[in-house]
Parts: structure tokens; sequence; C-alpha cells
């Protein structure tokens, strides 16, 4: 199922972000990011699901919370850096 990942400085960041998300209704769990997504090692990840992007990314905006880079995973689990 495709999904989008929101990469995170921090996993101090990743948490807020989990729990602004989860505290809206949409599912949101933070880990390590793939290798090859981002050259930090202290990045983090937060994986929605395709459906809820679009309110996820407006709840984060509305919070100040938006994400360092953003990441598409199609069906076929490759991915793509996309702008939202």
């Amino acid at each position: 199922m495709p999904y989008y990942l929101f990469l995170c400085r921090s996993i101090t960041h990743a948490q807020r972000m989990s729990r602004t998300l989860e505290r809206s209704g949409i599912t949101a769990r933070f880990f390590r990011p793939p290798m090859g997504m981002t050259d930090r090692g202290c990045s983090y990840a937060v994986r929605v699901a395709e459906n809820n992007v679009s309110a996820a990314w407006e709840r984060l905006r509305a919070e100040g919370l938006l994400p360092m880079r953003v990441f598409y995973i199609g069906g076929d689990g490759a991915f793509r850096e996309v702008r939202m």
C-alpha cells in the first residue's frame, strides 16, 4: 500500500509529529528512515497513509511541525521525494 514518509531532524521532532497526528485521528508511526533517504544520522521518519496525507500535512502546518523532506513510497517499494 502506498504511503508517505515525513523526515524529521530528530527523534523528538518525530515524536511530536506523531503525537499531534494521532490526537487528530491519523495513524502515524515514527521510526528510523531507510538507508539512502538521508545523510543525517539522527533523522527519523513518520509514516502516514496515502489517504491521510492532506489532512496530516494541514495539521502539521497548523502546529508548526513541518518535516525536513517528504517521500512518497509507491506500491513497488520505490521512493521519490515530493513537494507538498
